[in-house]
C-alpha cells in the first residue's frame, strides 16, 4: 500500500472516529500565543497529560522532561492515566475547569482517535505539543507541534537491517528456503490495530519490497515479551517444517519473547534464525548475546528532552515552522536555539547491534543512558 493510499485510509477512518466520538464542535478556536523572546521559562508551568508513568518508557521520559524543564526554568506538572482515554478526557476537563495556569500542554493521547476532543479543548487554552502517534487530520488545527519518535523511520531501519542480514548470510554461502531462494520471513508484531505496529509494518515492507517470502504476520495480544512468546509459539510448529530464515518483531520487548519461543522449538536465534526487532525496549541481553541481530534506538530520554525544548522554542519565537526535521545521529546533544521549532521534529533512530552496543553514543549518552 502506498503512503498516499494509507494517508487517505487513515483520514477516512479518523473522520469516522471524530463523528462517533462527538467531537465535531468547531466553536472552540485554538488560543493564540505571542513571543516571549527568551528560552527562559521564568517558572511558567508546562502541564503534561501522559499515559501511565508506571510504564518504564513513560517513566524514563517524564524523568527527562523534569530535568530539562528545571534546566530551562519551567515548572512541570504531570497528570497520568492507565492508558485509558476515558480517564484522560476526564482529567483534561477537570484541569481546564480548575482555572490553573498552563503556558503549554504536552499531550500523549491514550487513544489517538478518541483523544482528539481533549486536544481541541486544551488548544483553546495554550499550545499543545503531542507525543506519540501521528497527528491525525482532524487533530491538525489543535496540535501545534509533534516531536519525538518516528515509527516510519523505525520500520525503515528494521527493513534496512533485515536486508543487510540477508546479504551477510548469502556472502557466507547460506541458502534460504523460500520460493526462488528467497528468505522465509515470519513477522510478530503489536496487537491488531495498534498504530505503531501498523506504521512500522508498512514502512518495513516498503523498504524490503519483495525480497522476502512472508510466511505470516502474527499480532501479539500484548506488546511485551509474554505476548511475543505466545504469538510465536502458536505458529512455530506450523512453519518450522517450511524453514524460518528470519523473524521480524515490532519491538525488542516482543522480540525477547520470540527468542525464548524459538529456543523452546529447538532453533538457535542468531544461528538458525535471524531476529530483527524494532525499538530497543525491555531486556537487552538477547541482543548483547547475539541472539537478536539488530534493534532500533527509540530513546525516552531524547523524547522527553525534545518535548520540553519544543515548548521553550514555541514560546520564545511565538510560532512554529511548518515542515519536518529528522535530527541526525549526533555525538553530542545539539545546542538549543531560540528559533521557531518545526512542526515535526523527529529523534535519531540508529540501528543497535551486538557490535556497536558498547560504543554507540548519541547526544553524549550511551545506550544504557538513552534507554530505560
Amino acid at each position: 500500500m502506498t503512503r498516499l493510499r494509507r494517508a487517505v485510509v487513515t483520514a477516512v477512518a479518523s473522520a469516522m472516529a471524530l463523528l462517533l466520538t462527538g467531537c465535531g464542535d468547531l466553536s472552540v478556536v485554538p488560543a493564540k500565543f505571542s513571543s516571549t523572546g527568551s528560552l527562559d521559562g521564568k517558572r511558567a508551568t508546562i502541564v503534561a497529560f501522559m499515559v501511565s508513568t508506571a510504564n518504564h518508557y513513560v517513566g524514563a521520559e517524564v524523568k527527562a522532561m523534569r530535568a530539562e524543564a528545571a534546566r530551562l526554568n519551567y515548572r512541570l506538572e504531570v497528570i497520568d492515566n492507565k492508558f485509558d482515554q476515558t480517564e484522560q478526557n476526564q482529567q483534561v476537563r477537570q484541569f481546564l475547569a480548575s482555572g490553573k495556569p498552563a503556558a503549554a500542554f504536552v499531550y500523549w493521547p491514550a487513544n489517538n482517535d478518541t483523544g482528539i476532543n481533549s486536544a481541541r479543548l486544551l488548544a483553546a487554552r495554550a499550545p499543545v505539543v503531542q507525543l506519540s502517534g501521528r497527528v491525525l487530520p482532524q487533530a491538525e488545527p489543535y496540535i501545534t507541534a509533534r516531536p519525538g519518535q518516528d515509527n516510519e523511520a523505525i520500520g525503515t531501519t528494521m527493513g534496512t537491517m533485515a536486508l543487510k542480514a540477508v546479504d551477510e548470510s548469502r556472502a557466507k554461502g547460506v541458502k534460504f528456503r523460500g520460493p526462488k531462494g528467497k528468505p522465509n520471513l515470519l513477522e510478530i508484531t503489536y496487537p491488531s490495530g495498534y498504530e505503531a505496529g501498523v506504521v512500522r509494518h508498512n514502512a518495513f515492507f516498503d523498504r524490503v519490497g519483495d525480497a522476502f517470502n512472508l510466511l505470516s504476520t502474527e499480532n501479539a495480544k500484548s506488546p511485551d515479551a509474554q505476548g511475543g512468546f505466545t504469538a510465536a509459539s502458536q505458529v512455530l510448529s506450523k512453519y518450522k517444517g517450511e524453514g524460518i530464515d528470519i523473524v521480524v518483531a515490532g519491538s525488542n520487548n516482543i522480540g525477547t519473547g520470540v527468542v525464548k519461543a524459538l529456543q523452546q522449538y529447538g532453533l538457535q536465534p542468531g544461528k538458525d534464525v535471524t531476529v530483527v526487532v524494532g525499538d530497543f525496549s525491555g531486556d537487552q541481553q538477547p541482543l548483547i548475546k547475539g541472539q537478536i541481530y539488530s534493534a532500533v534506538l527509540q530513546s525516552p530520554v531524547i523524547e522527553g528532552i525534545l518535548a520540553v525544548q519544543t515548548v521553550a522554542q514555541l514560546r520564545s519565537a511565538g510560532k512554529v515552522i511548518d515542515g519536518t526535521v529528522q535530527l541526525p545521529e549526533a555525538l553530542v546533544q545539539p545546542p538549543l536555539s531560540d528559533t521557531a521549532p518545526s512542526r515535526f521534529t523527529y529523534m535519531p533512530h540508529p540501528a543497535i547491534t551486538p557490535q556497536n552496543y558498547e560504543s554507540l553514543r548519541v547526544w553524549g549518552r550511551s545506550i544504557r543512558e538513552l534507554q530505560f
